[in-house]
């Protein structure tokens, strides 16, 4: 993938998830036409039939071709893990990823004004409008606070037919945190990380003076 600095970003996943994962020491890569919000790849402004027309040729080939992992730049909103994490029963693995694979995700309150209608119908799309288009999303997500990689979709996975992306020094495992309700131990998720080098284990629970999670010290 690539090197340099990185930085420290969250993907939340249910327990079952995530003790697989952690055995294959692996990631799941979303396809971008099964992603959880509708406006996915839409954040243009579509009245235009034939832009419509040529919009959805474009996300079906992009589709196609590539994938995205999402992460958040957090792990303390307990909003995710009730969406992301089977309602705080789950897990979050914290990643260091270099800087120049990821992608911001920005929000807005509007549709994003249509100024490439003739690009887009000839196919002719720059990097900067790719990357708006891949990282813009409406204001109401803003909560996730999230950033993302994409990868080109290569290898399937024969038993799965799903696409994954190995732990790599360029996804790079640092953190397990075990949700409030999470019925794994510290102690069975260190065992299984034995030999991997420095991974922090983190049982969590709900703070007593914020809407928080945060680490529960008391849990050895």
């Amino acid at each position: 993938m690539f090197g340099g600095i990185s930085m420290r970003v969250y993907h939340f996943l249910t327990q079952q998830y995530a003790i697989d994962d952690l055995a294959k020491r692996r990631l799941k890569v979303a396809r971008l036409d099964d992603l959880n919000d509708p406006f996915e790849l839409a954040a243009l402004e579509l009245s235009d039939r034939e832009m419509r027309r040529a919009y959805r040729g474009f996300t079906r080939q992009m589709a196609k071709k590539f994938g995205v992992i999402c992460f958040s730049r957090g792990w303390h909103n307990p909003v995710l893990w009730s969406h992301y994490a089977e309602k705080h029963k789950g897990v979050c693995l914290g990643f260091d990823i270099p800087d120049a694979a990821v992608l911001p995700v920005t929000y807005m309150g509007a549709r994003l004004p249509n100024k490439i209608k003739a690009e887009l119908v000839h196919g002719r799309l720059d990097d900067q409008d790719m990357r708006q288009i891949f990282t813009t999303k409406f204001k109401d997500w803003e909560y996730e606070n999230e950033v993302r990689i994409f990868l080109r979709l290569v290898d399937r996975d024969a038993d799965t037919g799903l696409y994954f992306q190995d732990f790599s020094e360029s996804l790079a495992l640092r953190e397990v945190i075990l949700g409030p309700r999470c019925a794994l131990t510290k102690t069975a998720i260190q065992r299984q990380l034995a030999g991997r080098g420095e991974i922090r284990v983190i049982k969590s629970r709900l703070a007593f003076k914020t809407f928080r999670v945060v680490e529960n010290q008391a849990v050895s």
